[in-house]
């Protein structure tokens, strides 16, 4: 999309477009968090198995060996599929925010967006000037 055609496109349309993306992860999401609980059940399981295993040949030094290493593989698959798992509660829980948040854009609540723009339309400082002076009074009241 060349420049001038971005400058075309409305708020409206970008708002639109947005949770339509949204919308379709929200409803993505939620079969790729089921894969990795199912993953992490699995590595789950075989790490507890390669545990026993290995507890219970701890007296035979050259198997006590292979069972530690399969342990210790199993454990950091474990913590891998622990990390997708968690990665992926998170992404469906900002997924939904955000569905949340531009779905009331898309109800026309822009008030809080267009705060700083209406400030400055009516002689105000603007957000710079605000926060320049912010520093100035934090700098100066130390």
């Amino acid at each position: 999309m060349a420049p001038e055609d971005m400058l075309s496109v409305t708020p409206e349309a970008m708002v639109k477009a947005i949770v339509q993306r949204r919308e379709r992860m929200a409803k993505e999401i939620p079969i790729e968090l089921e894969k990795r609980r199912e993953e992490n059940d699995r590595a789950y399981v075989l790490t507890n198995e390669a545990k026993q295993h290995h507890e219970t040949t701890d007296d035979e030094p050259t198997e006590g060996a292979k069972t530690g290493a399969a342990y210790e593989e199993n454990e950091t698959f474990r913590r891998r599929t622990v990390s997708r798992l968690w990665t992926a509660q998170h992404a469906l829980s900002d997924t939904e925010e955000a569905l949340q948040f531009w779905k009331e854009m898309g109800n026309g609540n822009w008030g809080h967006l267009l705060e700083d723009a209406q400030r400055v339309e009516e002689g105000g400082p603007s957000s710079y000037v605000l926060r320049k002076q912010q520093k100035i009074d934090v700098g100066g009241s130390s």
